[in-house]
């Protein structure tokens, strides 16, 4: 029995979608013995500022991707595992096609597969596509890694059996361990927030209505050239590789989404409902305390294990920052810190494919993973 990933990645980009899917790879190739990774863009796709030869090249592009897939498909041995990170990175007739090969090795030579959710486009994306499409991809998984528990309470809400799924709790964030964030261990006892993200309007509008009346420290793409409030200062893009993130001072790192300073909005900030947004892992990476929206899924998780603070709307920050104390923070950052040495060295999914070896009663494929840290996560 030997287990297989496919890379769906094409790209490189300072963005969650590629650092999620990029950390899962690494883990696995690093962290799960005899583990072998197909690449699916055997052929890259590539550009051209001539409309149709970029439309051709691409279609035979994708075709030739397909056809050396299926062959690859049929060469793998009956009872063989095979991941697949879910949305598929390509044209969704390109991803249909590979989920139907799949589900084809699986009915016919006894492929198992285990399907991993980096995001369900049915709810971020509402109207793209159908969720009931969705749920029959994700349906003829063996097992299927959710994100968290509001998001697996989603699936099975939408019929997907309960006994298939495997909470993922957290995403990683790969990083060297001998990382150091700036600013750790100064004496500077500022009190701060830290944003970090797509600053588009149409992911963060919030950003460009907002008057904290404490420093307020933006990372990221797409800042629109406007006069940011007085409190606010932008600090640039950085490889998500290579964080270099200032966490100086009682800082915590907010994650909030949508148009509005009252609660989180729109399709993104709906979405913070049963999402486990990357942001967060970034922050906590860096060891970084977290402010999260009280409704989001990640509230609770934040909660049980005192890695900050959970608020309703954006003014209640200011409260927080003036009754917290050096000794309260410190005890919360050294909670964080705990979390943050599982992360960046993959140990969220590294314990869920463990839990996912056991649901197909693969106890050699267990014995191959490599975990870090002796103790299981809690």
């Amino acid at each position: 029995m030997n287990f297989h990933i496919i890379n769906d990645l094409y790209y490189k980009d300072f963005h969650a979608g590629f650092k999620a899917r990029y950390d899962v790879f690494e883990t696995i190739k690093s962290d799960l013995s005899d583990s072998n990774t197909y690449e699916f863009y055997k052929i890259t796709l590539k550009d051209s500022k001539y409309r149709l030869k970029r439309i051709l090249s691409r279609r035979y592009a994708n075709y030739a991707n397909y056809l050396a897939f299926k062959k690859y498909i049929a060469e793998l041995d009956s009872n063989d595992v095979i991941m697949v990170l879910i949305p598929f990175e390509s044209l969704f007739e390109v991803a249909k096609a590979v989920y139907s090969s799949l589900y084809k090795a699986k009915i016919n030579k006894g492929l198992r597969i285990i399907m991993m959710i980096i995001d369900l486009d049915s709810i971020r994306r509402i109207g793209q596509i159908d969720p009931e499409l969705e749920i029959k991809y994700l349906d003829f998984a063996d097992v299927l890694i959710s994100q968290n528990a509001e998001m697996s309470r989603w699936l099975i809400s939408n019929h997907i059996a309960a006994d298939k799924i495997v909470d993922l709790e957290l995403f990683d964030f790969r990083l060297d361990p001998n990382h150091q964030p700036s600013g750790v261990g100064t004496a500077i006892l500022e009190k701060n927030i830290v944003f970090g993200g797509n600053l588009t309007p149409e992911k963060a509008a919030f950003i460009y209505k907002w008057k904290p009346n404490f420093k307020t420290k933006l990372y990221g793409i797409h800042l629109e050239p406007v006069e940011l409030h007085k409190n606010m200062e932008y600090l640039g893009v950085f490889d998500p590789g290579h964080p270099t993130m200032d966490v100086s001072g009682i800082s915590f790192g907010l994650v909030w989404e949508g148009d509005s300073t009252k609660t989180c909005t729109g399709l993104a900030g709906q979405y913070l409902k049963y999402s486990t947004p990357h942001k967060i892992l970034l922050y906590l990476s860096q060891g970084l305390p977290v402010i999260v929206w009280e409704e989001s899924a990640m509230a609770k998780f934040v909660q049980v294990h005192n890695l900050g603070r959970t608020i309703k709307s954006l003014k209640d920050i200011e409260k927080i920052l003036d009754n917290i104390t050096l000794t309260e923070y410190e005890e919360i950052r050294t909670n964080v810190l705990k979390i943050k040495e599982k992360v960046i060295r993959g140990e969220f999914l590294k314990n869920a494919l463990n839990q996912c070896f056991i649901k197909l009663d693969s106890p050699d494929l267990q014995s191959k993973i490599n975990f870090s840290q002796k103790k299981e996560l809690q």
